[in-house]
């Protein structure tokens, strides 16, 4: 099977002056869990997932581990959810994107994303958008073929 045959053509995508409270409403409101970062040429420059998000918003593993407490003050946890609302895109997305192709066999694209710990990969026709897959498109894929 192609990535062809499971990506979604439709994919949504931020600008990298984009600020972290728009991308999160564009998440929410379109059901989705990660866009694509384009730069002023419309070029593709980083990819944003919730879990970027969250990292802006909670501790990171080694303050947990110098200063637990820090998790256990959910009122400050909220403020900072204030403080981090206006971050831009280019400040916080992920740069080094892993990219398929639309004819790339959908295996690859799950060994591609359990090595890089992704849930999503941009496809790309040369340096024309074309798609995304998700960890979801392609477990569904071989649930249908295979598994079912």
């Amino acid at each position: 099977m192609k990535i062809r045959q499971v990506m979604k053509k439709r994919v949504i995508t931020v600008k990298t002056g984009d600020t972290l409270e728009k991308i999160a409403k564009m998440l929410f409101d379109h059901d989705i869990s990660g866009v694509l970062v384009l730069n002023g040429e419309k070029k593709l420059v980083g990819l944003i997932s919730e879990k970027d998000i969250y990292r802006q918003i909670y501790p990171n593993p080694r303050d947990f581990n110098s200063n637990p407490e820090l998790f256990l003050d959910h009122e400050e946890m909220e403020e900072k959810v204030k403080e981090v609302r206006n971050l831009k895109a280019e400040d916080f997305m992920r740069h080094n994107v892993v990219v398929l192709g639309s004819e790339d066999p959908i295996m690859k694209a799950g060994a591609l994303m359990l090595a890089h710990g992704v849930n999503r990969l941009p496809v790309m026709d040369g340096d024309k958008i074309v798609g995304i897959v998700s960890r979801r498109d392609i477990y569904r894929a071989i649930f249908k073929k295979h598994l079912k």
